[in-house]
């Protein structure tokens, strides 16, 4: 597909699902008329993420090519300073456009989501070593991803439906731990945003203890909605105090492999049958770093690294939705430009 097609198809479905979904809640702001509307800054945002089958390999890049060459589509095109401003702004609704997608891809089968983790590294570790006084002072020294090793940043929480679909996610400060970002996505979803843990054992040691962590978790506005289905992890979300506390406070069932020396452990056709089911939400990342560069942020406020997530998302989720449309592969998200 070229790239002129589609930027059209994409103005389409988002300029569709903007009159349908986000401008009938939107606050009218007082001042001149913007250069671009917002189905404009919200199509040019989700297109910029693309990093293969493109012409450009960051947001500055997309903003110059357009400016160049663009003008004819985007006639008011905004330099980069002005777009990225209006894209923050509308990180909202792109939290909306991604969740909106994922409805249009929930077909009746649908009947669980996977959840996992990604690392979102802030900057290098010897940048981490040698300067303490980074822009994300709230990065902390993590460990994970498929590499698993030691990094300086956030972990991302997605969760995935069993179409493929991104719906909801968390992200929180790296030294956190994976369950606490499940009991923020599960809270938010219940509609009480909270971080409280199991219930305490009686005559635990204090580090059994399931203290709230210390350090930044959000947004709750792009956890998603309640669907009463079942969440398929890994062994980072086991724990049977955990998995019952989620079943008890939000109705959430959690399946995870239980720790080796559980009473009753998995026979390994279970935990066969758990990996084959969680490599959906691989591929998901797979794609999310491959195609849409989730690993390398670069984000230089709390605030621009909620926007490009959320660009990011709703870029996978429309890569999706397209397939879907025009009857390729739904997976084939690199492909799609050529």
């Amino acid at each position: 597909m070229s790239l002129e097609t589609f930027l059209t198809i994409l103005y389409v479905l988002v300029d569709d699902w903007y009159k349908e979904y986000i401008e009938p809640y939107r606050i009218e702001k007082r001042g001149r008329k913007a250069r671009l509307s917002d189905s404009e800054v919200l199509t040019l945002a989700i297109a910029a993420q693309w990093r293969v089958g493109v012409p450009w390999q960051s947001e500055r890049g997309f903003v110059r090519y357009m400016n160049k060459y663009g003008k004819g589509m985007f006639p008011q095109m905004l330099e980069r300073s002005a777009f990225n401003l209006r894209v923050r702004y509308l990180w909202g609704a792109l939290v909306r456009l991604q969740q909106v997608v994922a409805e249009e891809l929930e077909g009746p089968d649908v009947i669980y989501e996977c959840v996992d983790c990604c690392p979102l590294p802030a900057f290098s570790s010897a940048q981490g070593l040698k300067d303490k006084a980074h822009w994300l002072w709230e990065s902390t020294v993590g460990r994970g991803g498929t590499r698993g090793g030691f990094f300086y940043g956030d972990h991302l929480l997605l969760a995935a439906h069993q179409g493929g679909a991104v719906t909801g996610w968390v992200t929180a400060t790296a030294s956190i731990q994976d369950r606490w970002l499940m009991e923020a996505l599960l809270s938010a979803r219940a509609g009480q945003p909270q971080l409280c843990g199991p219930a305490h054992r009686p005559r635990a040691s204090r580090a059994q203890h399931s203290e709230p962590p210390l350090g930044h978790v959000g947004p709750v506005q792009a956890a998603g909605v309640s669907k009463l289905r079942p969440f398929v992890a890994d062994k980072g979300f086991n724990g049977q105090r955990w998995i019952d506390h989620w079943r008890s406070a939000y109705s959430a069932h959690v399946i995870a492999v239980p720790p080796d020396n559980a009473p009753q452990p998995w026979p390994p056709v279970l935990k066969t049958w758990l990996a084959s089911t969680r490599q959906l939400i691989e591929t998901v990342f797979a794609i999310l770093s491959g195609v849409f560069s989730i690993d390398h942020i670069n984000a230089h406020s709390r605030w621009g690294q909620y926007a490009r997530i959320a660009a990011k998302l709703a870029a996978f989720n429309s890569a999706l939705f397209i397939n879907q449309y025009l009857h390729r592969p739904l997976f084939a998200v690199e492909t799609l430009l050529c």
